[in-house]
C-alpha cells in the first residue's frame, strides 16, 4: 500500500481559540502529497535515529538536561562557599535559585515522558507507517524563498515539520501539552543601564515581544535561559515548552517570559532606538548578548561575526555604524549578512565585552554547561594576547606596508585602506618615491601592492623584508607551525636573503 495515498493529507484551518489546525480541504495534488511525504519522512529517520533515547522504557530526552544541571549546581555551590566579592556571590546565589527550578521542571518533564509522551510518539509513528493518521499543512510547497509546514497531532504531542524558508533546511519541534511552568525572580545584580543593554541584545537576536507586551524568548540552550534571567529582574515565567529534534541531537526547548517587563518596549523598532542611545560602558554587554545569540567566535580564525537577515538592516542602521566603528567589516551571504571582525581586534572586543567583572564571572560560570560552547569561545579569545601591531611590516617611503607571503614564495608589499581617496593617495606617495606601486580593489576594501619583482630590484627593500621575514621565521618555528616556517625560509631564499639554517 502506498503510505502517502492512505495518510488523510489536508490544508490547515485555523480554529479560534486553539493553537491546533484543523483539517479543511484534502490534498490530492501528487507533487504537494510528494513534498508533504518528504517532511514525513524526514521525521520518520530523525525519531528512528535516536531512538535510543526517545523509544526507550528508560532512557529519556531530558536525562542530558537533569546531568548537566545537577553537575554545574555543584560547582556553582561550591564556588559561592569561596566568594570574597558579595556582588559575584549575590550573582551566584540568584542562578543557583534559577538553575534549582530549572532541574525541578526538567525532572517532572521525564516523568510525564516516561508515563505518557513516549507512548504517544511511537503509537504515532507506527500509525504514520500505515497511513492511519490526518497531517495538516500550511505554507507554500513549492517556493523555496517561502516556509511549508507539516503538522502532527497526538493527544499530548504537537509536532511542527517546517522546511525553513531560502535555507530549505528542515527543523522538527515536538510541543509537550500538560507541563506546568513555574515562576521565578531573579534580583536586580546590575546597574540599569548594563540591564538595558543585555535586554536589547536579547530583543534584537533571539528574544521577542508578544501581543501582550511582554518580552519572550524560546531557546533550547541551558545557558541561554539563565542569561536570560539574569537580564530580567523580578519575575519570570519560565515552562518546558518541548524538544527540538534535530540531525545531530534532541534538545529540550524552554519558553521564558519577563512578566514585571510588560509594555518596557512596544515594538523592536523601539528596542533598536534605545540601542543607538546606549553609552560607551553599555555598549559591550549589549555586544555580548547579541554575538552570543545570532553570532560566532573562531578561536583559530580570531575572529567575531554577527550574522543578520537582510530585512534587519534597516532595523539596525545606526547599531551597524557603530559596529563598523569597533572594526566589524560586511560581507554578503545569499539570504543573510554578515559582519565581521578579526585578529586584534576581535580579541580587544572580546576584552572589552568580558571587562566588567560581575559579567565576566556570569559568562565564566555560564560557560561550565555543556551547551555553552560559545560563550567558552569567547572566554578562550579574550585571553589571547595579540602580537603587537606592524611585527610583519616594513617602512616604504615613510608609510607601513604589511609583508605577504605565498604559497609559491614570493613576497609582495601591501597597504589597504577602506577609502579610495585614501588609497590613491598612497599609490601616488610610493610612485613619487621611485617606487612602482600598482592598485587593486577588493570586496570592501582598496589594496596598494608592490610585487616581488620590484621588491627584489630595490636592495634597501629586501634589506628591511629579510629582517622581517627572519624574525617571523622564528616565531613560526617556535610555535611550532612547521609548513609556515618552510613557506617563509623558502621566501628568504626567493629574496637572496643572508644564508643561515632555518628550522622547519
Amino acid at each position: 500500500m502506498d503510505v502517502s495515498m492512505a495518510l488523510g493529507i489536508c490544508w490547515g484551518v485555523k480554529v479560534r481559540g486553539s493553537r491546533r489546525l484543523k483539517c479543511g480541504e484534502p490534498v490530492d495534488d501528487p507533487r504537494i502529497i510528494e513534498e508533504t511525504m518528504k517532511l514525513i519522512n524526514e521525521f520518520i529517520n530523525r525519531v528512528e535515529k535516536h531512538r535510543a533515547i526517545l523509544l526507550s522504557d528508560s532512557n529519556t530526552p531530558f536525562d542530558n538536561a537533569i546531568n548537566a544541571l545537577n553537575n554545574w549546581l555543584r560547582r556553582i555551590e561550591a564556588k559561592v562557599e569561596e566568594d570574597n566579592d558579595e556582588g559575584i556571590a549575590n550573582l551566584r546565589r540568584a542562578m543557583l535559585n534559577v538553575g534549582g527550578k530549572m532541574l525541578e521542571l526538567v525532572e517532572e518533564a521525564r516523568k510525564r515522558w516516561l508515563s505518557t509522551y513516549r507512548r504517544e510518539l511511537e503509537e504515532l509513528v507506527e500509525k504514520l507507517r500505515s497511513g492511519d493518521v490526518k497531517v495538516t499543512m500550511n505554507g507554500e510547497p513549492f517556493d523555496g524563498n517561502k516556509s511549508f509546514t507539516a503538522h502532527l497531532y497526538t493527544e499530548n504531542l504537537a509536532i511542527t515539520i517546517d522546511r525553513v524558508a531560502k535555507s530549505r533546511n528542515v527543523t522538527i519541534q515536538i510541543s509537550l501539552t500538560g507541563l506546568k511552568g513555574t515562576h521565578v525572580v531573579t534580583p536586580r545584580l546590575f546597574d540599569d543601564g548594563r540591564l538595558r543593554a543585555m535586554q536589547c541584545g536579547l530583543l534584537l537576536t533571539d528574544g521577542s515581544i508578544d501581543k501582550e507586551g511582554y518580552p519572550t524568548m524560546s531557546t533550547a540552550q541551558l545557558w541561554q535561559v539563565i542569561a536570560w534571567l539574569i537580564a530580567w529582574p523580578g519575575k519570570n515565567r519560565i515552562r518546558i515548552h518541548g524538544l527540538s529534534l534535530n540531525d545531530g541531537d534532541v534538545s529540550v526547548t524552554w519558553q521564558l517570559r519577563a512578566v514585571d517587563h510588560k509594555g518596557v518596549f512596544e515594538n523592536k523598532p523601539e528596542v533598536a532606538k534605545a540601542t543607538s542611545k546606549l553609552g560607551d560602558e553599555e555598549f559591550p554587554p549589549f555586544l555580548l548578548y547579541v554575538i552570543l545569540g545570532d553570532g560566532d567566535v573562531n578561536v583559530e580564525e580570531k575572529s567575531v561575526r554577527l550574522y543578520m537577515g537582510r530585512s534587519k538592516l534597516e532595523l539596525w542602521g545606526g547599531i551597524i555604524d557603530r559596529l563598523e566603528g569597533l572594526g566589524f567589516r560586511r560581507k554578503d551571504g545569499g539570504y543573510r549578512v554578515v559582519y565581521v571582525v578579526r585578529y586584534s581586534k576581535a580579541i580587544e572586543l572580546a576584552k572589552k565585552m568580558l571587562s566588567e567583572p560581575s559579567i565576566k564571572a556570569l559568562i565564566e560560570d555560564l560557560s561550565q554547561l555543556p551547551d555553552a560552547e560559545k560563550p567558552r569561545r569567547l572566554i578562550t579569545l579574550a585571553s589571547i594576547v595579540p602580537k603587537p601591531k606592524g611585527r610583519s611590516s616594513i617602512e616604504v617611503a615613510g608609510m607601513r606596508m604589511s609583508i605577504h607571503v605565498y604559497n609559491s614564495g614570493a613576497v609582495e608589499l601591501r597597504a589597504r585602506r577602506w577609502n579610495y581617496e585614501d588609497v590613491i593617495s598612497i599609490q601616488e606617495r610610493l610612485k613619487g618615491a621611485g617606487y612602482n606601486a600598482e592598485l587593486r580593489s577588493l570586496s570592501r576594501y582598496f589594496e596598494v601592492y608592490i610585487c616581488h619583482s620590484d621588491v627584489k630590484k630595490r636592495p634597501e627593500l629586501v634589506a628591511k623584508a629579510c629582517e622581517v621575514l627572519k624574525r617571523m621565521h622564528e616565531e613560526a618555528a617556535n610555535e611550532g607551525k612547521g609548513e609556515r616556517a618552510w613557506l617563509i625560509a623558502r621566501a628568504m631564499v626567493r629574496l637572496n636573503c643572508p644564508a643561515q639554517s632555518p628550522r622547519t
